[in-house]
């Protein structure tokens, strides 16, 4: 790893393959408060660079509230973001991210993955020199 950082949300870094990775600690519901902790932390070790960015967790029925589906599509949040690409590990994760995609059309390029590998292989198309 090249830079890291821990907020209670999540545990962010910079990959030496110029992949960001966003592993999230929440466990059930994620909120706004947690979305803004996130973007503060990812601002402080980005120093102005896009990153495409890999999100993991280890709980299986993590889900996004309403709020938080709607900023994470929005332009003031993808303002550092390259591409984001997304680990689900459920049926619920997986039907929550179908929704996502034909409701709130993510303003950058968004994928599901079911691997951690397939992710960190669609991101690194997307990595500036």
């Amino acid at each position: 790893m090249l830079k890291e950082v821990e907020v209670p949300s999540a545990k962010i870094s910079i990959r030496e393959d110029g992949v960001m990775h966003v592993h999230i600690k929440v466990s059930s519901s994620f909120e706004m408060e947690n979305s803004k902790e996130i973007f503060e932390a990812r601002e402080s070790i980005s120093e102005g660079r896009k990153y495409p960015i890999l999100y993991t967790s280890e709980y299986r029925f993590l889900t996004p509230s309403k709020e938080v589906k709607e900023y994470i599509s929005s332009r003031p949040r993808t303002g550092l973001v390259l591409a984001d690409g997304f680990v689900i590990r459920s049926f619920s994760q997986r039907l929550a991210a179908k929704i996502y995609l034909k409701l709130n059309k993510p303003e950058v390029p968004t994928g599901f993955f079911s691997t951690e590998e397939e992710a960190i292989e669609w991101l690194k198309g997307f990595v500036q020199k």
